[in-house]
């Protein structure tokens, strides 16, 4: 088209993320065959220690499966959600809203709790909600709703749920690498997970960590399914060191290497690192006088950031100019933000201060160039003081 500025090009959505070459390197091993290969399974039981450490969740029986996130969301339901539970779905953003579907696909029936999308839900709200409906069997959570960026309180809920007595399913495709979790201090009962956020690998692996005491409830519901079916995991798997079905070998290497980046850096280091990213991407955002969706910061994850489209601006043709331009690519938003929202991933590698200053410079400059008065060197320099207090 004539107007690339930049001939390196910059993935700086909140997944799919950059994938760094590290990562790359490791998917292009040699090709074994993952059903008969011991050393793969050497290598994808590894990649599952790895996994229950960064979450905390070494008493949890986890899984990685072939499939993109959503599959380890529909299969969370599918395996603890039967036919005519009531389950209360927490429902403030995009992700949040959409389990009421999954939950109705399975004849149960949802109690939407609704809250402010600029804010993260009211655990207040959440217990007066259970107290209300004392038979509903299980909680939905989105920890982190991309989409509006914002974050909500896993150790609060998880405290009410474990009070009531209600499974707690949660997403945490969008926080898992950070954003802490503790999967065993919380007594999260099933937890769901992507390879494709701030784990910088290819999307098509989901991970799904089950409580041990969740067993139970699992065998009762009685999922008749085979992909989704976690129980057909256990027994094969876990009793029988076999895989249900073949794994995607290549995803696997790279999952495994990139938790293994995650181990040398040190799980704390790394969520440091986000809330850092966190402020600087906020600081970028007041000097270039734009809008965060959120709230505050004290409402939004260290993993994203979402702003509210400009006035006159139509956020489809920024993010396409500002790709075309300057190599740099942002994202849109979903549902009823849809041309609201535009929304900058600080995931994973791309929680740093060069992604973030290579970030804002490109936006300031598109906006600039749209015939807003936006200063570059502001973004920087606030990106910059960040990073130095």
């Amino acid at each position: 088209m004539g107007l690339r500025v930049y001939t390196d090009r910059y993935i700086l959505t909140p997944g799919p993320t950059e994938v760094p070459r590290r990562i790359l390197h490791a998917m292009a091993r040699d090709h074994t065959n993952p059903d008969l290969d011991p050393s793969f399974m050497e290598i994808y039981n590894q990649t599952r220690e790895m996994f229950k450490k960064l979450i905390g969740g070494e008493g949890s029986d986890l899984y990685i499966m072939v499939g993109e996130a959503m599959l380890g969301l529909e299969s969370a339901v599918a395996n603890t959600v039967a036919r005519g539970d009531r389950v209360l779905v927490v429902a403030n953003g995009v992700f949040g809203e959409g389990f009421s579907d999954l939950v109705r696909m399975y004849g149960a029936e949802p109690i939407v709790l609704e809250g402010d999308w600029r804010r993260s839900i009211d655990p207040s709200a959440v217990e007066r909600e259970l107290e209300r409906n004392r038979d509903v069997s299980a909680i939905t959570l989105v920890h982190c709703d991309t989409p509006s960026a914002i974050l909500n309180d896993l150790e609060e809920i998880s405290k009410i749920s474990n009070s009531y007595g209600a499974t707690l399913i949660v997403d945490a495709v969008s926080s898992v690498g950070g954003v802490p979790i503790e999967f065993d201090r919380n007594r999260i009962d099933i937890l769901i997970a992507g390879s494709q956020k701030a784990l910088n690998t290819p999307p098509g692996l989901t991970i799904l960590a089950v409580r041990r005491d969740l067993w139970d409830t699992i065998y009762r519901v009685g999922y008749r399914g085979f992909y989704l079916d976690l129980k057909i995991w256990r027994e094969m798997l876990d009793e029988k060191g076999v895989f249900p079905y073949t794994m995607a070998e290549t995803l696997v290497y790279g999952l495994n290497e990139a938790l293994k980046m995650i181990m040398e850096e040190g799980v704390e280091n790394v969520y440091r690192r986000h809330r850092l990213a966190q402020k600087a991407s906020w600081k970028a955002v007041e000097a270039l006088n734009l809008e965060p969706y959120p709230e505050s910061m004290e409402h939004s994850s260290p993993t994203v950031t979402a702003i509210t489209t400009p006035k006159g601006v139509d956020e489809r043709d920024l993010r396409k100019y500002i790709w075309d331009k300057y190599g740099v690519m942002l994202a849109g938003s979903w549902g009823r933000l849809e041309g609201r929202v535009f929304r900058i991933g600080h995931m994973g590698v791309q929680a740093s201060i060069n992604h973030l200053i290579i970030t804002y410079t490109a936006l300031a400059r598109g906006l600039r160039d749209l015939g807003l008065n936006k200063d570059p060197a502001a973004a920087v320099e606030a990106i910059e003081s960040a990073y130095m207090e």
